[in-house]
């Protein structure tokens, strides 16, 4: 139905002045042109910070700009003729941060490399002492097996070597990551703009059907646009259902919410209540106690004073 109102449209509107035919493309022939951009500006954006890296002093975007473009056409074999997409993408912050973080992991590979070579095993004992040295620096090792201290520095450079190596295939693997995440975050922007350009291609096809003058037709293209005209409205209304119906089931959903969270609030509120009153009722219970015990122990307890008028009045009979 939506390809033939764009054939409809497009046949209409031809003989216009100035008018461009609609495009009707499929999803997956704007995926494909989209993975092809990416390939080539990914390769592009490589050449372009290696000549942004070693940029002299006085040179401009401009020039750094020629230079990439002339080390793609020497690299690739072609020329580089998306300019008008690196206009766009050279400036979004994802892009940036991976331009970044591939920089980054260039120059840590570099210096693991560097680090990888300047560790050697020594020449053995039976070798003539005449052998020239390497050009790259050099730490010499004693070869002698007994010694435990060689073994102990020759596993401890085996296992620095490889955590060098897992930490640069870890930083590795998390800018594949970045770079995944932002083409899957670009890929979800073209369908959205695709969806909203196809939407609004419908829309145009729908109003020139809806104001076409069919006064001036014959019997059967009055008929034809009749039966167009009776299936868009009743798309139209069967489209507002499902509006209605969406926010309905949202409204719902929302209300049912909110009513879980009252109840859970006014369940949390009486268990904090009762917890309290059960707190209060048990504070009172021991002051009733201790009350209690310290009247028992007063009464268990012989009454100093009386002891000693006691004995005072026993005093004075003896007298």
């Amino acid at each position: 139905m939506h390809s033939e109102l764009i054939n409809e449209y497009n046949e209409e509107k031809k003989g216009a002045k100035g008018f461009k035919a609609l495009p009707l493309r499929p999803v997956g022939a704007v995926e494909c042109r989209w993975a092809h951009i990416l390939k080539v500006l990914n390769k592009f954006l490589g050449c372009y910070s290696n000549v942004e890296r070693r940029m002299k002093s006085g040179k401009t975007r401009k020039d750094v700009l020629t230079e990439a473009k002339e080390l793609y056409k020497t690299s690739s074999g072609s020329c580089f003729n998306l300019n008008h997409c690196w206009g766009i993408l050279k400036d979004t912050p994802k892009w940036q941060a991976t331009q970044q973080e591939n920089d980054g992991q260039g120059k840590k590979a570099i210096q693991a490399q560097s680090n990888s070579q300047s560790t050697v095993a020594a020449p053995s004992s039976d070798m003539p002492s005449s052998t020239p040295a390497a050009s790259s620096p050099t730490v010499v090792i004693d070869s002698n097996e007994d010694d435990p201290e060689n073994s102990r520095s020759v596993i401890g450079n085996v296992r620095l070597e490889g955590q060098k190596d897992a930490k640069q295939k870890r930083a590795e693997d998390n800018a594949i990551e970045k770079i995944i995440s932002m083409q899957q975050d670009l890929v979800q922007i073209s369908r959205e703009r695709l969806s909203s350009m196809q939407a609004s291609m419908q829309s145009s096809a729908y109003e020139a059907v809806m104001s076409k003058d069919l006064s001036m037709l014959d019997k059967d293209s009055r008929t034809y646009y009749q039966k167009k005209k009776r299936a868009i409205i009743a798309r139209e209304i069967q489209e507002e259902k499902e509006m209605e119906e969406k926010a309905r089931k949202e409204r719902d959903l929302k209300e049912k919410k909110e009513k879980e969270e009252k109840q859970k609030k006014e369940k949390e509120e009486k268990q904090a209540k009762e917890k309290a009153i059960t707190a209060h009722n048990k504070t009172e219970e021991e002051e009733d106690e201790d009350d209690a015990k310290d009247k028992a122990e007063d009464e268990a307890e012989p009454d100093v004073e009386d002891e000693a008028e006691a004995t005072e009045d026993d005093v004075d009979e003896d007298k």
